[in-house]
Parts: structure tokens; sequence; C-alpha cells
């Protein structure tokens, strides 16, 4: 019983984890609520995250934090970046379905892939320290060459999302935030950041 409920015990490592995750899911949403600091969070969680990867156990509140006020400029980039991207993504499937209805499947491929590579930039952006115009490069190169394995990063949120609604969409907002993120890092890691980037691929 004292292994049980020990330091090193399965039941005491479960739930600090699960703690670790709402603890981590709360401080994205309040920020990113306000869309304008919506890029920050998301670079604070993904970085805490890697890092909880990591290390294991780790002041989560204090790295997040230490996160969020570190990449407050990059952040504002990335909001700004991914805001137009998407108004300019809604501005071309409208123009689409204006010229004819037809375009619907079109358009609804043209989503998915710009998702797609959404998604892979948003995790690019946040994890390492590229500049624009590398990260683009990269997510280009990490979308075109391994295309199953980059939809895979895209379907991970969206099916933690479907399965934890279906429970309780509050389970998500607790538990489906964080813990996409966390299982797209886990993914990324043993994956995609084990393939030869764009660098070294022309090296």
């Amino acid at each position: 019983m004292k292994q049980l409920f020990s330091y090193e015990g399965w039941y005491y490592r479960v739930f600090a984890f699960l703690a670790d995750m709402i603890i981590l899911s709360f401080l994205f949403l309040l920020p990113a609520m306000t869309i304008v600091f919506a890029g920050p969070a998301l670079i604070a969680l993904y970085q805490t995250i890697g890092q909880l990867i990591e290390e294991k156990d780790l002041p989560v509140w204090r790295r997040y934090r230490q996160a969020f006020v570190s990449n407050l400029r990059r952040g504002f980039q990335l909001t700004g970046i991914a805001f137009g991207y998407v108004l300019s993504v809604m501005a071309i499937i409208y123009s689409l379905m204006m010229i004819t209805p037809y375009f619907g499947v079109l358009s609804v491929i043209l989503v998915s892939l710009a998702g797609l590579f959404l998604i892979v930039f948003i995790i690019l952006y946040s994890l390492f320290k590229y500049s624009v115009k590398e990260t683009l490069r990269e997510t280009a190169y990490a979308v075109l060459s391994s295309t199953a394995n980059a939809i895979i990063l895209l379907v991970i949120p969206i099916a933690l999302f479907v399965l934890c609604s279906k429970i309780n969409l509050f389970l998500f907002i607790c538990l489906g935030i964080s813990g996409s993120a966390y299982v797209q890092i886990m993914f990324f890691n043993k994956v995609l950041a084990k393939e030869p980037s764009y660098d070294e691929g022309n090296r």
C-alpha cells in the first residue's frame, strides 16, 4: 500500500500528470480567449509540454509563465500570421464558391490542406527558434515529404475533441486541449523530428 501511494508509485504519477494537464489547459485558455494572446499561449503550451515530456516532473505554472513571457513578440507574430492565413483561405474558398457551387469538393480539399499546413507550422514555430521564413520552408518540406504523418498531427486534436465531447465537453476543456498537444509532441518527437529536415536534406 505504501508503494502504491509513494512518490514513485503509479497512483501519484498518474494523478500528478492529470493535474499538470488540467493546469496547462486552463493556463492556455485564459490568455487564448483574448485572441490577441493566442499566439504566445500556443507557444507556451507546446514548449511547456515539450519540457514536461523530457523532464517528467517540473513546476508547470512557472515554466508556462516563463515560456509565455519570453515569447510574447514571437507569439504576436504567430497570432498575426495565423489570423491572416485563415482570412486568406476563407477569401479563396468564398471566391471559388461564388464562381460555381461545383467547387465545393475542391474547397473541402483546400481547407484540409490549409489546416494541415497551419498545424505543422504552429508546432515547428513553437518548438524551434526558426524565423518565419525558415519555419515556412520546414513546414512545406514536412508536409510534402511526410504527408501521412502530418495528417496525424491534424487528426489528433479533432479525434480527442470528438471522443471527449461524447462524454462531456468540459472534459475536453480540462484535459483534451493539453492532452492533444501532449500526444502531438510525442508523435512529432518519435516520427517527424527524427526525419532529416529540409536543410539537412539539401547538404
